[in-house]
């Protein structure tokens, strides 16, 4: 901020001195324009003014409605713009017939935009993940949403507006749909906002918000791979392929797909689960903590998993919307393939019995003097190589067995220069 500001103050002095000198030096206002306008020294610098400004008021945007950012925000401010600014380049490529001023300053805007959604995105995620927030937090939270939301719509109704008066493909398009996607991503961000404050409200005791949470963030993904689409093929069938929309394309079905698959293996999971999961018993809960480790309630009835924990089946239901493994102890929930168990079953005793077998067998001995020449070979290069840099190298003689006759085994400690 203070970089910033001293930017800004020397930026200010120079296009103050640029604006006397023309005014000084031509009497009338006409003139003065006409030199402002057409100097380059003073066009660069009434752009660098209004890249200033806009400066300026986000970061007293920012000021106002997040206050102080905390690290975790800036790490992830600065490693997005700079993606951000890439892609932003590709995209001047394709639109280079209507480089101009107003592009630029749409351009720069639309970067600063964004810059505020992700911001808002990551302040949800850390109130979500915070037990006790202040009422103030919360009240600047939801004006920065709504101040969000009605920006998106008045950029979205400019940028619309040429595209519907003309009729033909423009640098509008881009600007409407970029503007489309962050509207329906800070709707989402504050859909699950009231999600948590729901929740809140209800003292964690809301047993559906997993599953709306869920269903959000699907639907969520799939208006944005649609848009994508939409807007992918709106700019290959004017200007040609978009470079800046393919990873953005990409990641969004990715992620699209990773939720449906999820999904999918919910259903699967949860559609039986009375016949999946057995009811624990009396004992059982009296034997165990009787707590669920989800929820930390005490439990009256319980399901029981493969692994034999315990847990509440409403707590289990919202669990396997974003899980498929034991909170407990990560054991996979669903069963292993019987066909495949059995098959290990018939072809063979357990791997450790074969493993006895193998020891005892004759030529066992033959193979075991292999592997210790093999070993001694790999440290003898280890130590000829460790000498090299002067320094003692230590390893075990060739003989060094464990007590089940097996050569022991050897950790080396290489210096740190290697």
């Amino acid at each position: 901020m203070i970089r910033l500001q001293t930017y800004a103050a020397f930026s200010l002095l120079a296009t103050t001195s640029a604006v006397y000198y023309a005014f000084s030096s031509r009497e009338q206002f006409y003139p003065a324009m006409v030199y402002l306008s057409s100097s380059k020294i003073c066009f660069v610098l009434l752009l660098n003014t209004g890249l200033v400004a806009m400066c300026t008021t986000w970061q007293l945007v920012k000021r106002i409605f997040l206050g102080t950012l905390r690290e975790a925000e800036v790490e992830q401010l600065n490693e997005q713009s700079w993606r951000e600014v890439v892609e932003i380049l590709f995209a001047v490529t394709i639109f280079r017939q209507d480089f101009s001023v107003a592009f630029l300053a749409m351009v720069a805007a639309l970067l600063l935009v964004k810059a505020l959604h992700w911001l808002a995105q990551k302040r949800v995620d850390y109130i979500e993940t915070t037990p006790s927030v202040p009422m103030l937090s919360h009240i600047r939270i939801v004006s920065f949403m709504v101040f969000l939301l009605a920006v998106d719509c008045i950029f979205l109704s400019r940028s619309l507006m040429p595209l519907i008066k003309n009729r033909e493909a423009s640098v509008a398009i881009f600007f409407s749909f970029e503007y489309m996607i962050l509207a329906t991503s800070t709707v989402s961000i504050f859909v699950k906002y009231v999600f948590y404050v729901s929740d809140m409200l209800m003292e964690g005791q809301w047993e559906k918000k997993a599953v709306y949470t869920f269903y959000l963030e699907l639907i969520s993904d799939l208006v944005h791979l649609f848009l994508y689409m939409l807007f992918f093929v709106a700019i290959f069938l004017n200007y040609g392929v978009p470079l800046h929309l393919i990873r953005e394309l990409y990641e969004t079905f990715r992620s699209f797909r990773i939720r449906v698959s999820d999904y999918v293996r919910y259903r699967k999971i949860t559609s039986n689960m009375n016949e999946r999961f057995p009811d624990a018993t009396a004992d059982e809960l009296n034997a165990s903590d009787a707590t669920c480790i989800i929820c930390r309630e005490e439990m009256t009835t319980a399901k029981k998993l493969l692994c034999g924990h315990l847990f509440h089946v409403h707590c289990l239901r919202s669990w396997l919307e974003r899980q498929h493994t034991c909170p407990t102890c990560r054991a996979p929930i669903v069963p292993p393939d019987n066909g495949r168990t059995a098959s290990a079953q018939q072809h063979g005793a357990q791997p450790g019995v074969q493993l006895a077998a193998g020891i005892g067998a004759p030529g066992s001995e033959g193979a075991t003097s292999e592997n210790m020449n093999r070993r001694q070979a790999k440290l003898e290069a280890a130590a000829s190589a460790a000498s090299i840099y002067g320094r003692s190298f230590a390893y075990p003689p060739t003989n060094t067995l464990n007590r089940n006759g097996k050569p022991c085994r050897i950790v080396c400690f290489l210096p740190l220069s290697l």
